[in-house]
């Protein structure tokens, strides 16, 4: 997999298909290779120019310690960067979770880079609200007690402890879009399982914005990205309506 140099940090991502580019980004814990598990890849190469890659703190990618490295705002600046790295002045997005969050602050900062935005598993309430929750993991993660991370299997490479604790540190930080998408106007979409705690903004945030939303019946978080067919059909379906004649 090619890799991009910006600033003090590598970016480890892949690019197939042909078409508008199209930027992947994924959740938490998770790597840009995780995109093939539940379809999104094989789906989205007949009609676009997919980029998949793993963020900051994740997968190949360099696995800083520094919340610094990881905020929502530096996501943004290493995912248009990627997009200058393709000679893509304009390009579509969807991120899931943590990628969601990213795209909302994409839509806030540079709404006329984005020509599509879908959004999935994710709320539009700043990470603020969690924030007990959250600093709860960071302990956790930071004393080496956290038996839910990733261990390397094959080529995929696990998780740090550590960078993801700089991840969390650096996402309660972020104070979210309200009353920042004023100049964003490209078609959006947010899908999110009826089973997952984001639901209910999601969705309230749906009609308040005027953006296209699905529900998944029965599907929780995690299902929502690596197991759901409705998801990637509904996804597809959606950037091709708006962006391929």
């Amino acid at each position: 997999m090619p890799s991009l140099s910006i600033d003090n940090l590598e970016i480890n991502y892949e690019i197939s298909g042909e078409g508008p580019l199209l930027i992947l980004h994924h959740g938490f814990g998770s790597w840009g290779k995780d995109w093939h598990v539940g379809g999104w890849i094989y789906a989205f190469e007949p009609s676009f120019s997919v980029l998949a890659f793993d963020a900051v703190g994740h997968g190949k990618s360099t696995r800083s310690h520094d919340p610094v490295d990881q905020t929502i705002e530096r996501r943004a600046d290493v995912v248009r960067a990627l997009a200058d790295s393709q000679s893509a002045e304009k390009f579509a997005f969807l991120g899931f979770s943590l990628g969601g969050r990213t795209g909302f602050e994409l839509a806030a900062s540079s709404p006329e880079r984005i020509t599509a935005l879908a959004i999935g598993g994710m709320q539009m309430l700043p990470p603020s609200v969690e924030q007990q929750k959250y600093e709860r993991r960071i302990r956790v993660l930071r004393s080496g007690r956290a038996k839910s991370i990733e261990q390397p299997v094959g080529e995929r490479p696990g998780n740090d402890p550590k960078a993801l604790a700089a991840s969390h540190e650096a996402l309660i930080q972020w104070q979210g879009v309200d009353g920042r998408l004023g100049d964003f106007s490209a078609p959006t979409m947010l899908f999110c399982g009826d089973k997952d705690p984001y639901f209910e903004n999601a969705e309230s945030s749906s009609r308040e914005f005027g953006f296209q939303f699905e529900k998944l019946e029965g599907i929780d978080h995690d299902a929502a990205f690596f197991e759901s067919k409705l998801a990637v059909e509904k996804t597809v379906r959606f950037f091709e309506s708006h962006l391929v004649s």
